[in-house]
């Protein structure tokens, strides 16, 4: 069946539809066809309390419970909550040690997919994610989104102490370490 297809490709890599703006690839025609939406700009699912669009219901769906702050999943182990199951299940892998998603190049493991999709990256050399001003390539959305913040100028990390603004959360965070010095122990 096309399921076990679509679940085999989980395991092996294959990725056979490729997106023909950017070359990210997908398992399957359907998950091509929602990520072309990320480039069109498409979002027609709205949250009726915040009005934050979406590209698939699910994720309408996921949002909502910010709005409830429903976190009915809580961890055994250390009592903290969470929002969904699957967070909960991520979560119990810091107590159990697990890493199941292992690299096939060089062994190295992790404790979630996303977590290997970007180490793999750097056996492949991709870099899926480009900047539209200056047409520079990135790993990851998240660094692209850095690399953006860095080129705007903007600085959205302000000290609560001082009022000091920084264009990274990593040099915010350094900089509160510079409080922590002056502190007496």
């Amino acid at each position: 069946s096309s399921g076990l297809v679509l679940h085999k490709r989980t395991h092996t890599g294959e990725r056979p539809h490729a997106c023909p703006l950017c070359g990210k690839a997908f398992i399957s025609s359907s998950h091509l066809a929602l990520h072309l939406r990320s480039h069109t700009g498409e979002r027609k699912y709205q949250c009726p309390v915040c009005g934050k669009l979406f590209l698939q219901s699910s994720h309408l769906v996921r949002h909502k419970a910010i709005h409830t702050g429903e976190r009915p999943f809580k961890c055994e182990d250390c009592g903290k909550l969470f929002g969904r199951a699957s967070h909960l299940a991520t979560h119990r892998r810091v107590h159990t040690g697990e890493r199941p998603f292992k690299c096939l190049q060089c062994e190295k493991a992790f404790t979630q997919k996303a977590g290997l999709v970007l180490h793999v990256r750097l056996h492949t050399g991709e870099r899926p994610y480009k900047c539209d001003k200056c047409g520079k390539n990135f790993r990851s959305s998240a660094h692209l989104v850095s690399h953006q913040l860095l080129e705007s100028g903007e600085r959205n990390f302000k000290c609560s102490t001082c009022g000091k603004a920084f264009k990274q959360a990593s040099s915010l965070k350094q900089h509160l370490k510079t409080h922590e010095a002056r502190e007496p122990h």
